[in-house]
């Protein structure tokens, strides 16, 4: 007999992340099923055999996406044929809404189960995409504490399964030993860089951040010490002498980082999880930015913003993301008041995320019933 057959589908480096994790308890649960479909690295060596990688879909905003849109829509098809053909089981869609949603619409007349995993954040922008979900999806399990009421007083049943990120606030990296393993001295302050895992992001912000780090530079006498935290599928060369860059051990040096620069994204949770004290920037193009701001309906853009209903952290978006402001903030950040202001904040945080379960094992339960 074949094996059962999911088709997962994650277009970007966080779904990538949930999706290896999922595909994990998927497999406690029942080792019965073969995994198809679209991810990175990390749900491939989970086993998924790909129909595509996400670096080749990894893309935001509506003119990068037109810019793509013929590879994007080939990937589409070829996807969309994939299920037709194979029949599986059922489909398990995560984030990436632009793209899954539509795909939603496709399959949902096939009469294969879809569920969809990290829901489409709908309460921030075009609500109207939570009728085109409720319609097309099976099963919606959410890990945003808000989206419970948002989607009730719409009649609209979810699973809150809770944000399996919590589970890093355990992580906490040897300071000493990571000080020796980057050469970093006692007396100097890290400050992590997260510019992006797309492109697009790259090209937009990083310029931005080396102006900012030669500002830390010459007001703090050179006792900055910048880690780039690259992106799987991205690279950033011909870095400054005084630049540490490493795709390892990203959640441990976060944990014992003084300040960090985040692009905002799932990034902006994690590393308040990790308790480091962090300003938020991002750059998008001018038109997506104006459409952007017509669609939305919050005042944030930050995940950490969003969750706490408040201004945690600092946002600095479009034209107010110049290095002047950033440092700025870095320099508050890394004072003892700053310190003192945010770690407080965050705890308030980390308890409205609390949960008494495994979220990716709730979930993958409830996917499988």
């Amino acid at each position: 007999m074949a094996n059962k057959k999911i088709v997962l589908i994650a277009g970007e480096d966080s779904g990538d992340l949930h999706g290896s994790h999922l595909m994990r308890e998927i497999k406690n649960s029942d080792p019965s099923f073969e995994f198809h479909g679209i991810g990175g690295d990390k749900m491939i060596s989970e086993g998924l055999k790909p129909i595509e990688h996400i670096k080749n879909l990894n893309v935001i905003g509506i003119v990068e996406v037109l810019r793509h849109y013929p590879r994007i829509k080939k990937i589409f098809n070829n996807t969309l044929s994939f299920i037709k053909k194979t029949r599986p089981e059922k489909v398990v869609l995560i984030d990436y809404p632009g793209f899954n949603l539509r795909l939603a619409k496709k399959i949902s007349k096939m009469g294969v189960e879809v569920s969809y995993f990290i829901l489409p954040q709908v309460w921030a922008w075009k609500s109207s995409r939570a009728k085109t979900l409720n319609e097309n999806t099976d099963k919606r399990i959410s890990i945003i504490p808000l989206e419970k009421n948002w989607f009730k007083k719409r009649d609209i049943d979810i699973k809150y399964v809770g944000n399996p990120l919590i589970e890093l606030k355990n992580i906490r990296g040897k300071k000493d030993e990571l000080f020796q393993d980057l050469g970093i001295s006692s007396d100097e302050k890290i400050v992590a860089l997260m510019p992006g895992s797309r492109k697009s992001e790259i090209e937009k912000h990083w310029k931005i951040f080396l102006e900012t780090i030669d500002i830390l530079d010459k007001k703090m006498n050179k006792k900055i010490i910048p880690i780039l935290l690259q992106a799987p599928n991205v690279s950033i060369n011909s870095l400054p002498d005084n630049f540490i860059a490493t795709k390892e051990k990203h959640y441990e040096i976060l944990s014992i980082a003084d300040a960090a620069i985040v692009s905002s994204g799932t990034a902006t949770l994690e590393t308040a999880i990790l308790g480091c004290p962090m300003v938020v920037c991002y750059k998008l193009s001018p038109i997506t930015w104006f459409l952007a701001q017509k669609m939305s309906s919050v005042k944030y853009l930050s995940l950490v913003n969003l969750i706490g209903n408040k201004k945690i952290v600092k946002e600095l978006l479009q034209s107010e993301m110049v290095a002047p402001s950033i440092a700025e903030e870095v320099l508050f950040l890394l004072s003892g008041d700053g310190q003192k202001n945010i770690k407080s904040e965050y705890r308030e945080l980390l308890s409205s995320l609390a949960s008494q379960t495994s979220p990716y094992e709730e979930a993958a339960k409830y996917i499988l019933e």
